[in-house]
Parts: C-alpha cells; structure tokens; sequence
C-alpha cells in the first residue's frame, strides 16, 4: 500500500492489542536511502515524552494510524534521529530546486510505500501549481533544498515520470 505522509501527522500510535501508547510527532528520513526510517513520537501527560520508533518495528502503518507489537519498541533514545534530522531535514516544506540550481518549488508531501518506507513520489507546490515528480529524478537531499535532474523542467519530463523512464538515479 501507499501512503502520503501527511497522513500521519499526529498519527496514533497503538499496539497490537488497539491500545494507544502515542502519536506521531514527526516523520525521520534518510535521504541517502530515500526512506523514512522511523517517527519521532509524543506522548502527553503532565510533561511530554518523546521517543523513537524504527520504521522496522511497525506491524503495519495505515492512515492516522501505526500499529506495533508494545510499548517497548517505543525507544528513549533519540540520538539517531537527531543526527538524521541534521543532515537531511524535514523533507517537507524544503525548496526543491534542479541540478543547474533553478527553483521548481517546495516539497508539500511524499508518497511512500508502507511496507519497505521508501518514497515513491515527491509533491512539489510552486504558487497555484502542483507537480509530481517521482523518485527515480531525485539527486539529492538536504536539509536546506532537494535536488532533481534538470530534466524536471523539459517539456518531455511528464511523458517520461508517466511511462516510467529515468530510472536509474
């Protein structure tokens, strides 16, 4: 299944049993993978905890919702995640521009595969427009802009993402 990312902003996080434990917080990713890896979340009583949920660890992640065997594979340890927010950022909200530097836009969400995590799609939103823009054109992110081929901005780009040429990045 696919799934946007914005769907799980806030996302309950439940155990096998139904039970909530948190809700996600953030979405980490690891822009050398083209993944996400796991989800900051938050738990809330009289002061908020955070934790740390490896992507690995889901029994399934569904709209709203992501389902884990227990509270244990909720981690304190935030470190990894820290380190993997530096150097890649947010993903979302992040400029997107070409390999010859041309701003195309911002990244307004992605689309993911919910069993591997990978991305598939990058939405980019520029004023009133939208665009889709597959993974297979990206060349880099970083915590400041992400990277396509310039290839992006010819007029053949859209026959090429819909027959699915360009792979290979």
């Amino acid at each position: 299944m696919v799934l946007e990312v914005s769907q799980l902003n806030g996302a309950a996080i439940r155990s096998a049993d139904g039970k909530k434990l948190s809700e996600v917080d953030r979405v980490i990713f690891d822009g050398d993978k083209v993944r996400i890896v796991g989800f900051q979340t938050k738990e809330r009583a009289i002061l908020t905890r955070f934790g740390r949920l490896d992507f690995d660890l889901t029994l399934a992640v569904l709209p709203g919702e992501i389902v884990i065997d227990n509270q244990k594979s909720i981690q304190r340890d935030l470190k990894l995640f820290d380190q993997l927010r530096r150097q890649y950022g947010d993903v979302i909200g992040v400029v997107a521009k070409t390999e010859s530097g041309l701003k195309i836009g911002k990244i307004t969400d992605l689309v993911f595969d919910t069993e591997t995590g990978l991305i598939i799609r990058f939405y980019l939103g520029q004023f009133w427009r939208e665009r889709i823009i597959p993974r297979q054109f990206l060349v880099a992110i970083t915590p400041k802009q992400i990277v396509f081929k310039d290839l992006v901005t010819k007029p053949i780009f859209d026959q090429l993402a819909t027959a699915g040429a360009g792979v290979g990045s």
